[in-house]
């Protein structure tokens, strides 16, 4: 099935984390790879009170971005690389 939409959700500290700081493990200090997925949800799920960006029932990727530690293997998302 088609999708009518696309979504990309950061916080400041994720958009900084993503744009400006270097990638380095957590664990270990080693060098992190980026993966780009993504999940379908309803665009219910992504309006807000204020603004209806989205039609109620339309199928929308929402784009998650996770990393991945090449020496230790070690997974993250962005929302946890920020933190």
């Amino acid at each position: 099935m088609k999708h009518q939409g696309f979504s990309y959700d950061f916080t400041m500290k994720e958009l900084a984390y993503f744009l400006f700081k270097e990638k380095k493990c957590p664990k270990c200090g080693g060098r992190m790879e980026k993966s780009k997925g993504y999940r379908t949800v309803r665009g219910e799920t992504l309006n807000s009170s204020a603004n209806a960006f989205f039609v109620q029932n339309a199928r929308i990727k929402q784009y998650v971005y996770n990393y991945t530690c090449q020496q230790c293997g070690a997974s993250y998302t962005l929302d946890e690389l920020a933190k």
